[in-house]
């Protein structure tokens, strides 16, 4: 179910045309880091879902939240339940292009420094983010990766004062997705 799902959302975000290629995956990674000095807090979710357009740039992503692996669980329940409200807002989404698209011959193996930019939802709140990454091209499709900074108050995320001192203003989020020529 959560695989045709993906597939649904990402066949109604594509119209292929011509040599198009399209690349997907399933199992992205995206990791998050806060740093305090009293206190690291980091979460992994390996079950992203994107996918990518070789001849449009177009690139889209998402997870489910409730997908974040922390390393205590009663930081993954306050997670879900308090911040991101996890049944109010299941999923988050990312929506846009690689900006330098024409940069990467998507036939000839190499890394390719690119520009990402596009519309990001968490939390119910569409923001407007950008940011560089790599995309490598590999034999057998390609390998993407990124990181940058988020600050959870931007998508409306509060932090209760209890636990101010304890979480990042910044977040450091990074992601690592392997992508497969679509069939």
């Amino acid at each position: 179910m959560k695989y045709t799902f993906l597939s649904l959302i990402f066949a109604s975000a594509f119209s292929l045309a011509g040599a198009q290629q399209n690349y997907m995956t399933r199992d992205g990674y995206i990791k998050f880091f806060s740093h305090t000095p009293i206190e690291d807090i980091t979460a992994e979710n390996k079950a992203v879902g994107s996918i990518i357009n070789s001849g449009t740039g177009e690139i889209v992503i998402t997870l489910k939240m409730t997908d974040f692996q922390f390393e205590k669980k009663l930081m993954q329940e306050h997670f879900n339940e308090n911040y991101v409200e996890s049944e109010k807002f299941p999923k988050a989404t990312f929506k846009g292009f690689i900006t330098d698209n024409n940069k990467i011959d998507y036939s000839e193996k190499g890394v390719y420094e690119v520009m990402v930019k596009g519309d990001m939802t968490i939390h119910g709140v569409t923001r407007q983010v950008s940011a560089a990454g790599t995309v490598e091209v590999i034999k057998d499709g390609i390998i993407a990766k990124t990181s940058f900074k988020l600050n959870p108050e931007d998508y409306d995320i509060s932090i209760p004062g209890v636990v101010r001192n304890k979480i990042a203003n910044e977040m450091e989020i990074s992601a690592d997705m392997k992508y497969e020529v679509m069939d």
